[in-house]
């Protein structure tokens, strides 16, 4: 299928999403805010032992984006070595186990697999991911996809290793090949207004810490056979006292909550 043809059905898709979102979103919790609400609201945060470092008050931009089904790996899979490698159509996902389990620590473990997966004969298309500690956990390394129009979180294109007993002894891995972008860029919610509204409505308690604020794309809906992503703002808040933490998602475009994952999935929360 040549481009034109695909961008033709991403228009198409997209055009029809605009009545989806439109209806999502007039039902979904707006966030209020304000430069001189969020100055104070800031004071306040602190007031009740909150943490979190310097938030940038910039507005950014972003798309929707789009994707097709590939089965990228699967037609490079003879290229992996050391490994026993299986392909699920279905998901179009790449699962392998590792003939010599990699022997890891909790502090070397990201040096240790930054390096694994920048040969291609352990990981295909090993550096377009990147780790994400704040979707990791002891017993699993997160790695993202990341691309020139950004990050993406979400399992159409994330590489998951396995770990028992201190070693890696496996990964999952699903892969997007190319991003379209569907419609003009626009302008995204700062970090600093999405914090500040998240404690105004009451999404943040006290006493706890933000530890990380990311941007990234993570899925909408598939519609026609083709992805569709937007850009949401991933922030993760870890209580002081039990140590628990849960990760909130806001829509960087209107700013409303996300009450659940716009995929369905439910572990996007770090642990």
């Amino acid at each position: 299928m040549d481009f034109k043809r695909i961008e033709v059905i991403f228009l198409i898709v997209f055009f029809s999403l605009d009545v989806f979102l439109f209806l999502s979103f007039r039902n979904s919790q707006q966030l209020v805010s304000s430069s001189s609400t969020n100055t104070s609201t800031v004071s306040e945060m602190k007031k009740r032992n909150i943490s979190f470092g310097s938030l940038d008050s910039k507005n950014g931009y972003a798309y929707y984006l789009g994707s097709q089904p590939d089965d990228s790996l699967a037609e490079n899979s003879n290229k992996l070595t050391g490994q026993k490698v299986e392909y699920d159509e279905s998901d179009h996902s790449l699962t392998s186990g590792l003939e010599d389990p990699i022997s890891i620590t909790s502090t070397n473990r990201e040096t240790v697999m930054n390096k694994f997966i920048k040969k291609e004969s352990n990981v295909l298309f090993g550096k377009s991911y990147k780790y994400a500690p704040q979707l990791s956990t002891k017993t699993r390394m997160v790695y993202i996809y990341s691309g020139t129009l950004g990050d993406i979180y979400d399992k159409t294109a994330q590489l998951t290793f396995t770990i028992s007993d201190n070693e890696v002894v496996g990964y999952t891995q699903t892969y997007v090949r190319s991003l379209i972008i569907l419609h003009e860029r626009q302008v995204i919610k700062s970090e600093k207004e999405v914090i500040t509204s998240l404690y105004a409505n009451s999404e943040i308690p006290n006493n706890s810490k933000i530890s990380y604020a990311n941007l990234a794309y993570t899925k909408l809906l598939v519609a026609k056979g083709s992805t569709i992503y937007i850009p949401v703002w991933f922030v993760t808040i870890k209580n002081k006292d039990s140590k628990v933490n849960t990760t909130k998602k806001v829509n960087a475009f209107t700013g409303n909550i996300i009450k659940s994952s716009t995929n369905g999935d439910s572990d996007y929360s770090a642990q």
